[in-house]
């Protein structure tokens, strides 16, 4: 992706991600920090001593990432960005974060990560409960089960046998959206709506977007 300073960031993450975040004390500083540290090539730093790759990129003006998959390689990425933006002259707050497989956001690296199948299921459970909460105090779902059918024959039957099951639907032309309060209760409904809609029906799961109508749903209403 790009940021609001042209600056090209990492890709998606998997739980194998580590993130030092760079806060730059002087704002307005991320391109001259991204160009700083790409001249002194940390990535090449970094796979020397450890073998590892460095993704380097920003999406603010005051703040950098770095990506890495290993915690070795974050703690030697830190080192070499406090150095090298302390000698561009450049104050920053330099920490490292791990990407948290169950809730699937930035966490410090001191934060453990579930060490069991059992301590996985809770941190599950307690995050569905906390999505849970949220999406029935502000009343609206916070995911979406998107499917797409062949035809608009299909997508009137397919909707009227979820909403007879008890789904809440939404359908525009020839797609189909069901609301849902959790990641696990969305992935949930993605599998029983397989089961139920045509073999050549597209069935996908996504986050609720912060307008009315998703992108999906507009699509939708254009008729494509």
């Amino acid at each position: 992706m790009t940021g609001e300073n042209g600056v090209t960031g990492a890709a998606a993450t998997d739980s194998n991600d580590w993130r030092v975040m760079v806060r730059l004390r002087q704002a307005g500083m991320a391109r001259q920090a991204v160009a700083a540290l790409s001249a002194h090539q940390v990535e090449d730093e970094v796979r020397e001593r450890l073998g590892g790759r460095v993704a380097l990129g920003s999406d603010d003006a005051q703040l950098v990432y770095l990506y890495t998959h290993t915690q070795d390689a974050a703690a030697a990425a830190q080192q070499a960005v406090t150095d090298l933006l302390a000698g561009h002259g450049m104050a920053a707050d330099v920490s490292v974060d791990r990407w948290h497989p169950v809730e699937e956001e930035w966490e410090p690296a001191d934060v453990p990560l579930p060490a069991d199948e059992a301590s996985i299921a809770a941190e599950r459970a307690r995050l569905d409960a906390a999505e849970t909460s949220e999406s029935l105090a502000a009343g609206v779902a916070l995911y979406e089960v998107r499917v797409q059918l062949p035809s608009h024959r299909e997508s009137v039957a397919l909707a009227e046998r979820l909403a007879a099951e008890g789904y809440a639907v939404t359908r525009r032309w020839r797609f189909l959206v069901v609301g849902a309060n959790n990641a696990d209760q969305a992935e949930e409904f993605r599998v029983a709506i397989e089961r139920a809609a045509p073999a050549d029906a597209r069935v996908t799961v996504g986050e609720v977007g912060p307008t009315p109508f998703t992108a999906f749903e507009l699509a939708a209403q254009s008729g494509l």
